[in-house]
């Protein structure tokens, strides 16, 4: 196993070398030639282990499930560590775990941030804050095995286990092409977003970083304020473009492959989430009529309370802490529902929402009809038994971990720092889980995580991760055949 993942861990070192080209260009035209010199000097050092690790380490036998999970869970603590160390060389006055914070909330597309003061931040290094977001929108790992035939049929389960949702799907018979195709769409959609802002009145530079931290929905901004200052033509292009990231992005080639819209209109997980975001949009519709110019500018910020909250982006441009119970409970529970399957949102998925939902439905169906046998159906397809098993224990398994880090963090923040409201800690769990970013109450929209405790950040950290990866593969860390295998 740990053969495996150093293999992995050699093929992700030129992904990071390429990804921190853009924040080493900056610094050279901001002179800040330092900076600029680690970065080359980290750069050099990644590419020479890349080509050490291949030369020395080749795996004898393809992934099986077990291995590609396994894998998975251990490739992501190492990614954060890799990913860390830019923080190191800037002049960020953090310590390690709270650079461990903002890295792991970086990759996992959280958005939750112990930055106090973003405007002050050397701009090269929130270059780099952003482009974490987007490697780990679409996952570090899926993007490797485009590079990394070598694994060959043995990718198909990286990408179970990295992809988010319940299933993974190819568009292709090579794993790889499907693989380079969503990266293709990834790519291309970062791009037409940035020139739309670009033209709304933001700066490249801004424009650049929110198309990143938009479509891979992780929400990190260039502003201490988020997004609240901006024009109501770019809130209504963020909108756009958080709907489309948390749609599946395997529904999106297919609409584009057979360029028709009859794939969107037969697709039941697509109509149950446009459904959920327009009518959580017309609960919040009530709200922002209130503070709001006039109608449409209200329905532009309803539309985006509801998409920053369901897609899991997690930009701000209220404060709902001032709002009553009734919202911030219901902003709790918006929080857990996410996009869809095979999107770059968090959260449960909506997948899962409508296979428990239409689960419990037959349940009830049984004890009028107790000798019939009911199947549940999405898109027109049966789904097999096995998958809605694989559902409901996960929903288990999730509802356990969301309860055992509530304890967590209210047992640390108690020994170890200012105790948190239980409202607070609720929607810190929640957030971290669902990769949300902002929580409740002392961790609301417009607070911080920089004053919780060490240990609540630790414990936020891992469950991030948990989080972003579905909880099945750091759950197999813990299963002995693991590393057997």
């Amino acid at each position: 196993m740990l053969k495996i993942t150093l293999f992995i861990s050699g093929g992700i070192f030129p992904i990071f070398s390429l990804s921190l080209i853009p924040t080493l260009i900056h610094t050279i035209l901001e002179k800040n030639y330092k900076f600029s010199i680690q970065l080359s000097v980290y750069i050099a050092i990644l590419i020479i282990l890349h080509f050490t690790i291949k030369r020395i380490i080749f795996p004898t036998r393809q992934l099986n499930t077990i291995q590609g999970f396994g894998a998975v869970g251990i490739s992501w603590f190492l990614i954060s560590l890799y990913a860390s160390i830019p923080y190191l060389f800037s002049n960020v006055n953090l310590t390690y775990i709270d650079i461990l914070f903002e890295t792991i909330s970086g990759l996992t597309t959280t958005g939750s941030s112990v930055i106090t003061d973003i405007e002050s931040i050397d701009k090269s290094l929130l270059i780099w804050r952003s482009t974490t977001q987007w490697l780990g929108g679409m996952g570090i790992i899926v993007l490797t095995i485009t590079v990394l035939p070598l694994l060959g049929s043995g990718g198909i389960n990286l990408f179970k286990a990295e992809s988010p949702g319940p299933s993974a799907d190819r568009l292709t018979p090579r794993f790889q092409d499907t693989a380079r195709l969503l990266w293709l769409i990834y790519i291309s959609l970062t791009i037409i977003e940035t020139i739309f802002l670009y033209f709304s009145g933001l700066s490249f530079y801004d424009s650049f970083n929110h198309a990143f931290t938009t479509l891979s929905t992780g929400g990190f901004s260039t502003f201490s304020s988020s997004v609240s200052e901006f024009s109501n033509l770019t809130i209504f292009i963020i909108n756009i473009f958080m709907f489309l990231a948390g749609s599946s992005f395997i529904l999106l080639l297919r609409v584009l492959k057979n360029k028709s819209l009859k794939e969107l209109i037969n697709s039941s997980e697509f109509k149950f989430y446009s459904f959920i975001v327009v009518s959580t949009a017309a609960i919040f519709l009530i709200k922002t009529i209130e503070i709001s110019e006039n109608l449409l500018i209200a329905i532009n910020n309803a539309f985006f309370t509801s998409l920053t909250l369901i897609t899991t982006t997690g930009y701000t441009l209220f404060d709902y802490e001032n709002w009553n119970n009734n919202y911030r409970i219901f902003i709790l529970g918006v929080m857990f529902l996410g996009g869809m399957s095979g999107s770059t949102a968090g959260g449960l998925k909506t997948v899962r929402v409508i296979a428990l939902l239409k689960s419990v439905r037959n349940e009830i169906r049984k004890i009028f009809y107790p000798n019939a046998i009911f199947k549940i159906r999405m898109s027109k397809s049966i789904i097999p038994e096995r998958l809605i098993e694989s559902v409901q224990t996960f929903f288990i398994l999730y509802v356990a971990i969301f309860v055992l880090g509530t304890f967590g963090i209210s047992l640390s923040s108690n020994l170890l720092g200012n105790p948190l409201s239980f409202e607070a800690i609720l929607g810190g769990v929640a957030s971290a889980m669902n990769n949300v970013g902002p929580g409740l109450a002392e961790l609301g929209p417009i607070n911080n995580y920089f004053y919780i405790d060490q240990g609540s950040k630790l414990i936020l950290s891992l469950l991030m991760i948990v989080g972003r990866l579905e909880i099945f593969p750091i759950a197999i860390l813990f299963y002995r055949k693991t590393w057997k295998s």
